[in-house]
């Protein structure tokens, strides 16, 4: 329902959206017959408007779309917890180490990585004769 009614929602923004072009196009018409010349500012104005009208109308439809795409993202969601639900087993005692997640960073596995048994490894020396190019 809510899918549907989004997609009204839209439809309803588009309308509005054509109607005020019409309407702003024929205000435009109108004042520049009634003019002796081609005026400037009911043309500039009218530009304006219909730069708001598709601004608005474009924000509206991305806002609509946002809102789509968030309600198909939380039934996705929905579906999945479902899913995991029924895979879940449903037994009398599960075992304390398989209900413990095990992942890279949990506790028991960084407890488990070996310490290192050899330290870094050291510079090797100058060989004998060179020196350094720039001194301090």
């Amino acid at each position: 329902m809510r899918g549907n009614m989004m997609q009204w929602v839209g439809r309803l923004v588009a309308a509005v959206f054509l109607v005020g072009v019409v309407a702003l196009t024929g205000a435009v018409v109108v004042l520049v017959r009634q003019a002796e010349g081609i005026p400037p500012w009911p043309v500039f104005m009218g530009v304006v408007g219909m730069v708001a009208l598709i601004l608005l109308a474009g924000a509206c439809l991305a806002l609509i779309s946002i809102a789509g795409s968030a309600q198909r993202s939380a039934e996705a969601l929905r579906r999945m917890a479902i899913r995991g639900a029924e895979l879940r087993p449903v037994g009398p005692a599960v075992p304390e180490a398989a209900a413990d997640p095990i992942g890279p960073f949990t506790p028991k596995n960084l407890q488990e990585v070996p310490k290192k048994a050899d330290p870094a490894p050291t510079r090797p020396a100058r060989p004998a004769g060179r020196s350094l190019v720039a001194e301090r």
